[in-house]
């Protein structure tokens, strides 16, 4: 599950829940209660819910006991009838409160601090872990992210009580104030590719991957929807030859290099560039492979010359994490990035 963050804010919040729909997004997470957001009115608030409504958007809202009276309801009911579907709830709820509104919303616990002891006390209470989402933070101040030790500790908790995790990732642009460092639950993940944090969260078993800036390309947005619905990792390549397209990893992966299925050939290919192979080297056999010619691999342990092997281009530097998140059998799309002449 992939969704993208709306704050009341943003000027361009509407464009960006159209430009998110557009690509097949409908999931969102919006604040109803930080102190940034007060200034704004209650019908720039239902504006943009209904536009959320209207686009079909499963909306997750960020609520404390203050937001009734900020948005003139009587009660935080009242909120599904303008759209939204979750809660993610600001301390100060009582179990008895949790449960109750589980009856109206699925009710987002927050991953970052909740421990076992709550947990027993609002599931004794009667709330229904079948309604709950385990919701991390995200930390705009910088060196205070989750160290990812105590994330998987989290991680198997909820896990424990199949209890979906969900967590935010920064965004590729712009980054949202005050501080501008952009927004993600893990540290190691704030000056990271967000591409590749996104595919790691998911290797941690995270559900629902959440951009936690409010702006981002539309390429990072193309490229999180095809591995979410199709499960095609996507990963730029530098080089002479002509590889773009589709391809798919073998199911049993060598220690040192993925081998890409159906690209061997029964023409001729001539040895050319047999040169050392570092992690990250497109590769492919050539005739003194006999009836492996023309087979394509990616190198994932530096890996010396071979006269056999022709080096035909190598992962991007800002994809290279990307390696060791691919699963056996897992599809992958390589497009061109810079051209090795150049």
């Amino acid at each position: 599950m992939i969704g993208i963050s709306v704050y009341l804010s943003d000027e361009g919040a509407e464009e960006s829940i159209l430009r998110a729909s557009s690509l097949g997004i409908k999931l969102a997470f919006t604040s109803l209660h930080i102190p940034e957001e007060s200034a704004y009115s209650s019908e720039h608030v239902r504006h943009l819910l209904s536009i959320f409504k209207r686009e079909g958007f499963e909306v997750f809202a960020d609520v404390s006991k203050n937001t009734p009276s900020f948005l003139g309801l009587s009660h935080l009911e009242e909120l599904k009838e303008l759209g939204v579907s979750a809660l993610r709830l600001d301390d100060g709820f009582t179990a008895e409160e949790l449960v109750d509104l589980s009856r109206h919303f699925q009710i987002a616990i927050n991953a970052s601090t909740v421990g076992e002891r709550e947990l027993l006390e609002w599931t004794s209470s009667g709330l229904e872990t079948r309604n709950m989402i385990a919701w991390h933070n995200f930390y705009p101040k910088p060196e205070t992210g989750l160290d990812q030790d105590y994330f998987m500790r989290q991680q198997r908790l909820f896990g424990a009580l199949d209890i979906p995790v969900y967590a935010f990732i920064p965004g590729d642009e712009g980054k949202r104030g005050p501080l501008y460092k952009g927004l993600p639950t893990l540290e190691d993940h704030r000056d990271r590719n967000p591409y590749t944090s996104a595919i790691q969260l998911r290797h941690l078993g995270v559900q629902g991957v959440f951009i936690g800036d409010p702006e981002w390309s539309q390429e990072l947005l193309r490229k999180l929807v095809d591995h979410d619905q199709e499960n095609v990792m996507e990963l730029s390549y530098d080089g002479l030859g002509e590889m773009e397209g589709e391809y798919q990893l073998r199911p049993d992966p060598g220690r040192d290099v993925y081998r890409l299925l159906d690209t061997r050939k029964s023409q001729d290919v001539p040895p050319s560039n047999t040169v050392e192979r570092p992690r990250g080297t497109i590769t492919q056999d050539n005739d003194l492979y006999g009836r492996y010619k023309g087979e394509m691999q990616i190198v994932r342990n530096d890996l010396e010359k071979n006269p056999a092997v022709n080096v035909i281009g190598r992962i991007s530097e800002k994809d290279l994490d990307l390696l060791e998140l691919m699963d056996p059998g897992q599809k992958i799309r390589l497009t061109r990035g810079t051209d090795l002449s150049d």
